[in-house]
């Protein structure tokens, strides 16, 4: 997840400069409704662990997002909310489900006619956390912020396709203690349709 976010700053500042102008005029307000799939999985150090296999957790992802267009051609900032089923799966152990309500707020660079780099903020919020018929989300953290960072294009008829991933920065377990850090990054891959307020 690093190597991609610094992919994609790296490719935001060697192609800004010979960006094309966005589909949309600036100072237009799109919005776009999206569903997917997600896709989550686990990041950390548990001391002493058995567990031999990290796989992810393929869920649901469904939302909506605005976006402004600035004044430069190259430049917009979305906003919207996403509901996303994250979460992994241990060798031999039931899968950890954990849902979330992620808000993200990106920055959105247009290399080339539709087509967008994105980076962000993304605060989040656990609706629940299921680990086969045990329910632990008293255990997790309510909150959660990540750093998402992405891609997507827009087609000429308004349908857009959206790829991103979302590097955790707070543990899941609010009891792990020093020896236990869990994270649970996440990504998507979305298909919206963009239409245009008047």
């Amino acid at each position: 997840m690093k190597k991609l976010m610094m992919i994609a700053v790296m490719a935001v500042c060697c192609l800004t400069a010979n960006a094309q102008k966005m589909r949309h005029d600036a100072g237009s307000i799109t919005i776009q409704p999206m569903i997917g799939f997600s896709v989550g999985t686990w990041r950390g150090e548990t001391s002493g662990t058995t567990s031999t296999s990290n796989d992810a957790r393929v869920g649901l992802a469904i939302g909506a997002e605005g976006e402004y267009y600035t004044s430069a051609d190259w430049l917009s900032i979305s906003a919207g909310v996403k509901y996303e089923q994250l979460g992994w799966k241990f060798k031999d152990v039931d899968a950890a489900k954990l849902d979330y309500i992620n808000i993200p707020v990106m920055a959105n660079f247009y290399v080339a006619k539709g087509f967008a780099l994105k980076v962000g903020l993304q605060p989040g919020f656990l609706v629940s956390a299921k680990q086969g018929s045990v329910d632990y989300k008293d255990d997790c953290e309510s909150f959660n912020f990540a750093i998402p960072v992405g891609l997507s294009y827009e087609f000429n008829n308004g349908i857009t396709l959206d790829l991103r991933g979302g590097y955790s920065f707070t543990r899941v377990d609010k009891h792990g203690g020093s020896n236990y850090k869990n994270y649970c990054d996440g990504g998507s891959l979305t298909i919206g349709y963009k239409f245009e307020l008047k």
